[in-house]
């Protein structure tokens, strides 16, 4: 994890990066992801209070050709797997390779409200 402050902004961003697991032979891909990003959200804005606003980026680590997908600002309580969707499927231009062993880098970038 790499974390950086933005002091004139009040933000904090940190980066992860991971690597989904594949979903089970039968199983929903789509559900399997859905899953995935909440538990990954779970864990990156563990200790980041609701009101706070979270931006967050996805980028393929492996082929920089791909577009990272981005994610405005907006609520901690607003952000979930479904939002994600929602924005991978708007994106037309997408060519993110969602495959089980894409490195994903997330970027996560935190404004703190007073």
């Amino acid at each position: 994890m790499i974390r950086r402050q933005y002091r004139r902004y009040n933000a904090i961003g940190t980066q992860h990066t991971v690597r989904l697991l594949p979903p089970e032979y039968n199983g929903d891909p789509v559900g399997h992801f859905i899953a995935s990003v909440n538990a990954l959200f779970e864990y990156v804005l563990q200790d980041v209070i609701d009101s706070d606003m979270v931006g967050i980026t996805i980028q393929n680590q492996v082929n920089q050709n791909d577009k990272p997908v981005g994610i405005s600002f907006r609520r901690k309580d607003q952000l979930s797997g479904e939002v994600v969707r929602s924005v991978f499927e708007k994106s037309h231009s997408l060519t993110l390779d969602l495959t089980p062993w894409t490195r994903l880098s997330l970027q996560c970038i935190r404004s703190q409200c007073p």
